[in-house]
């Protein structure tokens, strides 16, 4: 089987496309998750709207600004 030099670079060019395509689908799907982990512990106080975030536990964590409750799940998006 003989491959001519045009289509052994049309080949090489098509696995490079495709294997550019396929980093970029890992790296936005990566980037993503990261993303998400980050805004779940992002929190806004209901009352005074200082952003905050808080890594523990608790289900009611307390705004360092103004020490409102604030209920985690419960986001208010600024804008």
């Amino acid at each position: 089987m003989e491959v001519t030099l045009s289509e052994f670079v049309l080949c090489v060019l098509l696995v490079s496309l495709g294997l550019v395509g396929l980093f970029t689908l890992v790296s936005r799907v990566s980037r993503r998750g990261v993303e998400l982990r980050a805004i779940r512990h992002r929190i806004i106080c209901r009352l005074c709207l200082h952003p905050f975030e808080d890594h523990s536990s608790e289900r009611t964590p307390t705004c360092p600004a103004c020490g409102a409750l604030n209920e985690r799940g419960r986001d208010r998006r600024l804008g």
